[in-house]
């Protein structure tokens, strides 16, 4: 097939076909929580096929000399006046306290979850002091990888986000590539899961897929290192003068504490660590919390990491052979041979031969495909959820079942883990569950499906899917409903860079000499469904009668914005508000997370006083300790800092660390805590609970 022909099936219907004369070059750029990727597509219409995307090696040097891969770790390190991204600040942090490296302060790893919010990395040199700039650290990287590669100028560059993404974090993401000198032009942030469907469809084949004859859902689960994204949309047949492919995102859940992380740090602390305290005579309470998370968890990351994926890729080869399910699960291993050390406190020890067998990894991921208890569990180390939380709340807020979905494709590392696999195509019974062929494929796919967004924006000046509606959005009103954006309509709606408006159809309810008029705002999906409600106070004097005007906006990142204002009188108390993801929604922390990262952003930034410190930090130990949360370890650190920094014994606080200690059945310390609570002072307290 000719590179035109090829070409003809990214053409929106009802355009005209104009190509540029010279080569073209675009970039897809898959900014991730664990790694990252570069792809690349090069256009030349002297050759008679279509170049496919094609993920850039990008050297990183390490301690141990440079290495090539086209996978790049999330991860930034200042070491030696030098700034390390990628496998070389990936092997730092296995090295973590012999060269006095600490996360967020001159180590920086998953700061992609922080993107977005108000924390801060206040310890750490300007320019390394938020999210955004720690991903323009990455993204240059990349950009500076690129640029070195290729003899043909970059024309357009795309850059992925989950499709959970809200506004702010879409903000810091496009801040990022702005830091890293990467133009984002209109339409340059894609989503992660229509990504990954694009690249399916365009590079490992549509059979069955498209062409769209008739609506089907298609669900993309995307487990990967540090998040787990599920994003639902609908296929629809194309319609004249729409792209050849229309999707109506249907809904959105992001887990983004839960991924490939979690089960490493599961191994970690259930493996791990207790083999190195065995072989090294070490007992049961000799390990305190900064002890095993700051200390010995980043050391041992990296090597839970490569067992578990050495494990499972033995698991899957005896799988194919079928000598797996009928062997005892205790011999299926995998194994770092040789010693390996780990610092701490000064010490060395040893760590001989870690071994992880299929045993111990189907007990580690049993919580993890749990279909029953679906709530996070949490310690200090670490978190446990099952991936079936995701899945089950997208298929809610989508109102589906497990039987709606005609497509599962699988992306991210950790979807490759066989029992994962598994789990997942048990769940979706009636779904064509799509795979890539090989590990690196899986990896890639986001980068690869951005640089196909990317070159038909360049070509075409918008993309290869068409984002509508799937629902209508309508506003209440006194006499029915009055409706903004019809189902179907093509994001962004309108279509061009203004607002539409609604004049004549809205007016005053009431009179009012004083006061205010209370406007009810309320805007309804489907003629049903409330979305959200407002209250628009309308400072008096206003009339009966009197005509209001709306003007609105639903833009293709889903963001929905109103502005009301009285008509003619635009400067008299208008009303304006935005709504992101209306009909898909996302989810929300839980209030006590909340309140811990705002509590300790406050520490971080120095905004409490320091006589009120103390009692801030036995707040923040309480909502640690507290059911919601449950991290007695981490509770008992904060309150030893307290004790710290008052310099003398406090009753309550001994009294708290006696309990949690005895919560967590240090029988010694609760005594010794609980008698020097009670030799403080006349409170009986802590004598009652020791008895």
């Amino acid at each position: 097939m000719s590179t035109v022909n090829q070409i003809t099936l990214f053409q929106p219907h009802g355009t005209s076909l104009r190509l540029p004369d010279r080569p073209v070059r675009v970039l897809g750029i898959d900014l991730g929580t664990t790694n990252s990727t570069v792809a690349e597509i090069i256009w030349d219409p002297a050759q008679s096929a279509l170049a496919q995307p094609r993920c850039l090696p990008v050297t990183q040097e390490t301690f141990a000399g440079p290495v090539a891969d086209t996978l790049v770790p999330s991860i930034v390190a200042i070491h030696g006046g030098q700034v390390v991204v990628g496998e070389g600040a990936k092997r730092l942090r296995t090295r973590a306290p012999q060269l006095k490296l600490r996360q967020n302060e001159n180590l920086f790893a998953e700061c992609k979850n922080d993107m977005g919010i108000r924390r801060t990395y206040h310890r750490a040199p300007e320019g390394f002091r938020s999210a955004a700039e720690i991903g323009g650290e990455v993204l240059g990287f990349l950009k500076a990888a690129a640029d070195s590669d290729g003899e043909v100028p970059v024309q357009r560059s795309v850059v992925t986000v989950p499709a959970s993404f809200q506004a702010a974090q879409r903000q810091d993401t496009l801040r990022s590539a702005e830091l890293a000198g990467i133009p984002v032009a209109g339409g340059g942030l894609l989503d992660e899961p229509v990504a990954a469907f694009l690249d399916y469809v365009l590079t490992h084949g549509a059979e069955g897929i498209l062409p769209v004859e008739k609506e089907q859902n298609f669900l993309v689960f995307d487990f990967g290192g540090g998040t787990c994204d599920v994003a639902i949309f609908r296929l629809l047949p194309p319609t004249l003068g729409s792209a050849p492919l229309a999707v109506a995102p249907l809904s959105v859940s992001r887990y983004h504490r839960l991924g490939g992380g979690d089960i490493d740090r599961a191994i970690v602390h259930e493996v791990l660590i207790p083999l190195l305290m065995q072989q090294n005579g070490l007992g049961r309470f000799d390990l305190f919390f900064e002890d095993k998370k700051a200390t010995l968890e980043p050391q041992l990351m990296t090597m839970a990491e490569s067992l578990k994926i050495s494990l499972c890729r033995e698991i899957t080869r005896r799988q194919k052979l079928g000598i797996y399910e009928d062997a005892p699960k205790d011999v299926v291993t995998a194994k770092a041979p040789g010693a390996h050390t780990c610092r701490l406190r000064d010490q060395e020890f040893s760590l001989q031969a870690p071994t992880l067998s299929a045993a111990q990894l189907e007990s580690v991921l049993h919580p993890f495909l749990d279909t029953d208890l679906l709530y996070t569990r949490k310690t200090e180390y670490r978190m446990t959820c099952s991936l079936f939380a995701p899945l089950s709340d997208a298929l809610e807020r989508g109102d589906l079942q497990p039987e709606d979905i005609a497509f599962c494709l699988l992306v991210g590392g950790s979807s490759l883990i066989p029992q994962v696999v598994s789990a997942v195509t048990s769940y979706f019974p009636a779904s064509k569950i799509l795979t890539y062929p090989s590990y690196e494929d899986t990896q890639t796919t986001v980068a690869r499906g951005a640089a196909w967004h990317s070159l038909c924006l360049a070509l075409f000046g918008r993309g290869l899917i068409d984002t509508v509606s799937q629902d209508e959005v309508a506003l209440r009103t006194a006499t029915g409903t009055l409706a903004l954006v019809p189902k179907g309509a093509r994001l962004p709606f309108p279509s061009g860079p203004g607002f539409s408006s609604s004049q004549g159809d809205l007016r005053v309810p009431v009179t009012a000499l004083t006061g205010t008029v209370r406007l009810r705002v309320e805007v309804l999906a489907g003629g049903e469904r409330s979305l959200f409600t407002r209250v628009w106070e309308i400072p008096a004097p206003v009339g009966k009668g009197d005509p209001l005007l709306l003007e609105y906006r639903y833009d293709e990142n889903q963001t929905l914005d109103l502005r009301l204002t009285l008509a003619g009188r635009p400067d008299q108390s208008p009303y304006h508000f935005t709504v992101e993801n209306p009909l898909t929604q996302v989810v929300n922390p839980a209030r006590d997370e909340e309140k811990i990262e705002e509590l300790e952003e406050e520490l971080r930034l120095g905004k409490v006083a320091p006589a009120a410190q103390p009692g801030r930090l036995v707040e923040l130990a309480k909502l640690y300790a507290g059911a919601t949360i449950n991290q007695k370890e981490r509770a008992l650190q904060i309150l030893k800092r307290v004790q710290l920094r008052q310099n003398q014994p406090d009753a309550e606080v001994l009294n708290l660390m006696g309990l949690y200690a005895g919560e967590l059945g240090d029988c010694e310390r609760e005594e010794k805590y609980l008698l020097e609570a009670a030799s403080v002072g006349a409170w009986t307290g802590p004598l009652f609970n020791l008895a």
